[in-house]
């Protein structure tokens, strides 16, 4: 399995550079798959490891892949006992910024579609985005993890074109069902485009080709906050369509640029995971439904609570790289303890630093928003309750994603379908209809969802054989 983003992007899956280097030299110099093989199992792989976590039927599956991939690897060779990091600081920290480029633009297209259909759309494109991202990624990172590079490109073409799609049939119904404006149409499928563009953008590590594309317009969206006048609006508006299809350019661009040789075609190499994507479809629509059913209800009459979730979108770069960080530090915990009692020590406070630093990062960039409306004297208990449910459900998202990296995705769906069963389910049993209940309410679901990832993840950290 792999895990997800609440963005829809998935954590990079372990791939066979991922399973080689961190073996050291010795692999170098087996002469043949069964000696990989050996190796693999003195290191504790299974099967049931080969299948989840490399997308291998069994351990020998796995074995002839890599002993393949020595052959053409022309990298110098690691010494024995180096961890190979995944982490990587600025540009994973960068992503939740990175997705919220488009915010610049909100005001200026407001001012074209109407707030009353803007936010609306906004949501619906958001969480469909959400779910078709996830799943295409997810399966591009399967099949690149395989050795299928052009493959895995298709599947992220597959996944755009689908939510554009998807957003323009939805966008279509609404503006004929409720007479809604045509540039409606135009709003989705531009927001879609660029969600599912820039996840794969992310995917092949372009956070700089993404950030530099719409840096004009985010500029143009701010000379309109700054200018108020409408012409400059609908300048700011023409020049992120503009930016927004380069960015789309670019995703298809790199999607094709992989490989010359020739693969199986995409409907058979994708047969074997149909089993493994459907638990992670349905986590990705639980946390989608979560999240985006608590705000929506906000978006139009109470703007002090739809914008305390804000700090969550700018800090889910850091959970990403403190989740990679965690598996760093496992891995290389590993290598420097005699005996599994003192790895689950060890990896316990490394979990625990982990979840404070994704607490306390997330709570310092709440307090942005929170000062805004402190400023401007909206500031209510509300937005303040919205704001910590924000930061819990976003120390959920760190553990999540370290157990859909250990393929426990099944309890993932069951843990967030218990926080559904209290909010919004438990919304019908409230006796008050207050913004402030309901909210209070909603922080009460995202505490039992980190509470029980918590003590998933502390359970798991047993069993050391899942960190190697």
């Amino acid at each position: 399995m792999t895990a997800l983003a609440s963005d829809g992007e998935p954590l990079t899956p372990r791939s066979i550079d991922d399973l080689i280097r961190p073996l050291g030299s010795g692999i170098f110099r087996a002469v043949e798959p069964l000696q990989v093989a050996a190796i693999l199992e003195s290191q504790g792989l299974n099967d049931k490891i080969a299948r989840e976590k490399y997308g291998h039927d069994d351990v020998f599956s796995l074995a002839e892949a890599a002993y393949s991939h020595i052959s053409t690897m022309t990298t110098p060779r690691p010494p024995s006992g180096t961890v190979l990091r995944r982490a990587r600081p600025l540009a994973q920290m960068l992503h939740g910024l990175l997705y919220g480029l488009p915010a610049a633009l909100l005001p200026a297209a407001s001012g074209l579609v109407g707030t009353q259909w803007l936010m609306p759309g906004l949501v619906l494109t958001t969480g469909i985005g959400w779910v078709l991202g996830s799943v295409a990624a997810q399966t591009a990172y399967s099949l690149a993890g395989r050795g299928f590079p052009r493959t895995a490109g298709r599947a992220l073409r597959t996944g755009l074109v689908l939510g554009v799609l998807a957003a323009m049939v939805m966008a279509s119904v609404i503006a004929i069902v409720r007479s809604g404006p045509v540039a409606l149409v135009a709003l989705c499928v531009m927001q879609m485009a660029f969600q599912i563009a820039s996840g794969i953008l992310l995917f092949y590590r372009r956070e700089t080709w993404l950030g530099a594309m719409m840096m004009p317009a985010v500029v143009a969206g701010i000379a309109y906050i700054a200018i108020g006048e409408s012409w400059v609006g609908l300048l700011a508006v023409c020049i992120g369509v503009v930016c927004i299809a380069g960015t789309v350019g670019a995703a298809l661009l790199l999607t094709l640029d992989q490989g010359t040789d020739a693969e199986p075609p995409l409907r058979t190499l994708v047969r074997p995971d149909l089993r493994a994507v459907f638990p992670s479809l349905l986590y990705a629509t639980l946390t989608a439904v979560f999240l985006l059913q608590a705000e929506a209800r906000y978006v139009l009459d109470r703007t002090d609570i739809a914008v305390a979730g804000a700090g969550l979108v700018l800090g889910m770069g850091v959970l990403e790289y403190r989740a990679h960080t965690f598996e760093d530090e496992t891995r290389a915990a590993i290598r420097e303890v005699c005996y599994p009692a003192d790895f689950t020590r060890r990896s316990r406070w490394l979990l625990a630093k982990g979840v404070l630093i994704c607490l306390a990062t997330l709570s310092a960039l709440a307090a942005l928003p929170m000062a805004f409306l402190y400023v401007t004297r909206t500031l209510s208990e509300a937005s303040l309750a919205m704001a910590a449910a924000h930061v819990t459900v976003g120390g959920a998202y760190f553990l999540a994603f370290l157990l859909a990296n250990q393929a426990k995705v099944v309890l993932l769906c069951l843990a967030q379908g218990a926080a559904l069963a209290v909010h919004p389910l438990g919304r019908l049993l409230l006796p008050d209809d207050s913004a402030l209940a309901d909210v209070l309410l909603f922080l009460g679901a995202a505490l039992l969802f980190f509470f029980v990832l918590l003590a998933l993840m502390s359970r798991s950290l047993r069993d050391v054989k899942q960190y190697r």
